[in-house]
């Protein structure tokens, strides 16, 4: 697609030049008359080609494609710059990947730190350990019979309560 596109830009633009070419003047004829002249029996006989093309040319059809040609440059121009919009966000995302990448191991790095200056040497050891015991403790504690501990406690605890309001 690109391709045609700039053929046709291009082509538009062959047009135009061809209408816009400037008339030569009878002040400019003799600069121009090697040019104007060949492939002519007089330079009369060139301004009469002139004349005929000029009448004969799509003036409407040049600017048509001259606008076609103008908003394809602007659309080409617009993807340029999105896909370099694109390409620095992609930069920009790099970069935040690798400061959250960095962020997550100084959390890890203060953590171990923390709990070393806590537990001293080995202390995910340690802490894995007070955590069986704690898993440990609770499910003994589940076995034991704490409803009838409850109820032969409650009397001493009222009894205990009374003595203090007293």
């Amino acid at each position: 697609m690109a391709s045609t596109a700039g053929k046709d830009a291009i082509e538009g633009m062959e047009e135009l030049r061809d209408a816009i070419e400037p008339v030569p003047t009878p002040e400019r004829q003799g600069a121009d008359h090697h040019r104007t002249a060949e492939g002519f029996a007089s330079e009369a006989e060139y301004q009469a080609y002139l004349a005929a093309i000029a009448e004969d040319a799509p003036a409407e059809e040049i600017i048509v494609d001259v606008e076609r040609a103008a908003s394809r440059e602007e659309l080409e121009r617009q993807i340029r710059e999105v896909r370099d919009e694109i390409d620095h966000l992609r930069a920009r995302l790099q970069i935040v990947r690798h400061q959250a990448g960095t962020v997550v191991e100084e959390n890890w790095r203060w953590a171990d730190a923390s709990a070393r200056a806590q537990l001293g040497d080995y202390p995910w050891l340690k802490l894995s350990g007070a955590m069986a015991a704690a898993f440990l403790v609770g499910k003994a504690l589940q076995r034991l019979p704490f409803g009838s501990l409850a109820t032969a406690a409650a009397p001493l605890v009222i009894a205990a309560a009374r003595d203090r309001r007293r």
